[in-house]
Order: C-alpha cells, then structure tokens, then sequence
C-alpha cells in the first residue's frame, strides 16, 4: 500500500472514531463520507428502506439513484431486479466492498454491506456520480460499514440491535432451547412489551413461492407489515410471525383477510396456532401451526390458510396411527351405521350417508338440514327414519352423535366422498 493511501486511511479512521465517540449521528458519519468520497451515497437496511443518504449531489440522470431519493427506499420493482441479476446474492456472499454495473443504473456502484453481532442489517451502496472510482475507495467503503454498524448500535438505532436479539431470542424459543436461563424473563419481558395481549403463531411455507422475486428476509419483512402488530423470523426454511392482536374476532376477519391476499400473490401457505398469551409456551403453539400446515395441506387443497381449530380432532385422529400408511386402519373405527348407509348408497343410487352427515353438521335442525339437501322438511323426515331403521341407531344419543361426527371427520381425512344424488 502507498504510503500517501495508508496515511489517508489512517486519518479517516482517526476521523471517524473521533465522530463515534462524540455525540454523533448516522448523518455526521455520511457527511465524512461524502468529502472523502467526493460521490453521493446511501445507507439502506433490508426492507430497502433508506437510513442516511448524501444530500449534496443531486443525481438526476439516473433512474435507481432517483427511485432513492424520491421513496427514500427502493419499489419491489427494483428489488426484484437485483434478485434476478444477483446483486442480492453477491452482496450476502461479500465479505468486503465490491464493485457494481448494471443496465438499470447510469452510473457504476461501490457496494458494501453493514454487519452487527454477525448478521447483515444494511448496506451502502456509493453512486459514482462526480468522480470515476478508485481502488482506495473500496478501503474508504469499507471502514464506512464498520463505523455505521458501531453507530447504528447507538443511541436512537439501538432498535436494530435490539431486533435482532429478538429475532435470536425467538429462534432459540421455536427451537426450545433458550440460551440463556438467566437472562430468560427479562428478554421474555422486553419481546413482551412490544406485542398485544393475545398472540398466535403463523407458520409460511415457502416451497411454493418463485425465489426471482425478492429475498426471504424482505419476503419476511413484507409479511410482518401485513399485520399491526406482529415479530418474524425465519426456521428451519420457513418464516414464523408471531403475531399480537386485542381482539381475535377482528383479527381474524380483518388483518387475516389482507395477509391471505398476499400469502396467495406470493403462492405461499400458512399455518396458524390456536390463541395464547405467554411467550413461554411459543414451541407449543408454534408446533401446533406446523401441524395446521400438514394436516391442512393433505385435507384440503384448494386453501392456503389452515387454521389449527380447524383441524383439532384430525390430529387426534392421525396420532392413532403410526405412520401414513396406516391411516387406512382408521376405517375400522368409523362407526358401523355409517359403512352400511355407504354401500346402501352405493348400490341404490340415493344420499342417505350425506344426509345423515347434513343433519349431524347442521346441529340435528331438521329446516337448516332439509335447506341444504333442498327437499322439503317431510322428505326429510321420512329420509331420517329411513336411516333408523336401516341401521338401528338412536340419533338421540349424545354418544352415538358423537361417534358419528367423529366417523365423518375420519371419511373427510382419508379422502372418502359420500354419493350424492
């Protein structure tokens, strides 16, 4: 290195501690950059949400550069573009700032990006805009990212670090297997404070969602802002939100609503838990949204949202068996009454399984029943006493309507249709 580059790196650095121990701002570390720099530049987290960016050189001719500073943040438009000719890729496999060209932007990049704690949070991206680059700029870059990822653990960015203790935190809580013991209800307390009374688990299956069209930390993020209150993070090639609310009916009609407009652009699904409320018992909940997933997924299809309420007693059923190729032994305990109205059907052509599964769905109400087989009420009576004989049950016990809602639930979960007329 030339004696003249190591003295302007040593006064740089000298500069730039200096900033940092006084009481700075991101701002103050920017405005070093640029008179060392001598061309505009940006400083933008992962939601690709500006932090800081140069105000002296405005940069009309180019598009991106333009994009940034009219959003102060950048359209997943142009996100996705940088997916697609993997600038997105290079950047969480460089270690040290690099050099950048690309047909969308007119002029040439220094990129390089910004660690806390081992995790990437942001990067600054450099225009050059005045001047052509230099060699040493990619050492000037790159003590820049050292001292924004010092500042950005200061004062009013401290939220940066701190959401990604939590993210740590949570992980290590899906996991069961919280670090530190000790530190447990004071973190507990902290990630608390941030959410709603009433919480629950929403589980992303990705396997389906085209990978060209962001990253899974903006997928992440993207998903986190569909909701008003809600903490992600991604597991075991998933992403987990926890998610907050005060009044679940609202929740559910309302918030979900959105996020199931999203969850099918994306050709994502979700599973979701049951409602809690202590952070303790996250594994639990988490578990039973990944069981929603599964169970849901072989169920049902045509949804992309599986709520775990919905599949209770299917779970119950399922962890009678020992594997999947056992499911079929669970024929076996469908009750009797219910095989015989089946082959009954089969063999004359008539509904009376399905109208017997009608009536024990619809509460045993003869006129909701009699509505949905569109017959009238005495048909529907002369059908039900039909049913009583040909297999001797007594629909008025509670017992016996309890096993037959049971015995459907086992035909819905093996995929066993009843004959309609």
């Amino acid at each position: 290195m030339k004696t003249s580059s190591l003295h302007e790196q040593t006064s740089l650095s000298t500069r730039l501690l200096k900033t940092l121990c006084s009481d700075s701002s991101l701002q103050s570390l920017v405005a070093i950059g640029y008179e060392l720099l001598q061309n505009p530049f940006s400083i933008m987290d992962l939601r690709a949400n500006v932090l800081a960016i140069t105000g002296e050189s405005p940069v009309e001719d180019d598009p991106v550069w333009n994009e940034t500073v009219h959003t102060e943040g950048n359209s997943l438009q142009t996100f996705s573009y940088y997916v697609d000719n993997k600038l997105i890729e290079k950047i969480a496999e460089s270690d040290y700032p690099f050099f950048w060209s690309d047909a969308y932007s007119k002029y040439p990049r220094i990129i390089g990006k910004i660690m806390i704690d081992g995790k990437h949070i942001a990067h600054i991206i450099i225009c050059a805009h005045q001047r052509d680059f230099k060699e040493g700029d990619l050492d000037v870059a790159s003590l820049l990212c050292q001292a924004v990822s010092i500042e950005l653990q200061k004062n009013k960015y401290v939220i940066y670090s701190r959401e990604l203790s939590h993210e740590a935190f949570l992980y290590d809580l899906l996991e069961g297997t919280p670090k530190n013991l000790k530190h447990m209800d004071e973190q507990l307390k902290q990630l608390s404070s941030t959410l709603k009374g009433i919480l629950c688990v929403i589980t992303i299956d990705i396997s389906n969602w085209d990978r060209t069209t962001s990253t899974l930390p903006y997928l992440k993020d993207e998903l986190e802002l569909h909701l008003s209150q809600a903490k992600g993070v991604i597991h075991n090639r998933k992403i987990v939100l926890i998610a907050s609310f005060e009044n679940a009916k609202h929740f559910f009609a309302t918030e979900l609503e959105g996020l199931r407009q999203f969850i099918l652009a994306y050709n994502l699904e979700a599973g979701i838990s049951r409602p809690f409320y202590n952070l303790k018992e996250l594994r639990y909940f988490y578990l039973e949204s990944i069981e929603a997933l599964k169970i849901g997924k072989l169920i049902h299809t045509d949804r992309s949202i599986f709520q775990y309420e919905d599949y209770v007693i299917f779970h119950l059923i399922i962890n009678f068996t020992r594997d999947n190729e056992d499911l079929y032994s669970l024929y076996k305990l469908i009750h009797p009454g219910i095989i015989k109205l089946l082959d009954y059907d089969k063999q004359n052509k008539s509904e009376y399984a399905y109208s017997l599964y009608t009536y024990i769905f619809n509460f045993k109400n003869t006129t909701s029943s009699a509505a949905s087989l569109n017959i009238h009420r005495n048909s529907f009576f002369n059908r039900m006493e039909k049913i009583e004989k040909l297999t001797n049950m007594d629909l008025n016990h509670s017992d016996t309507l309890h096993y037959l809602y049971f015995s459907f639930k086992i035909l819905e979960l093996l995929n066993i249709s009843m004959p309609r007329i």
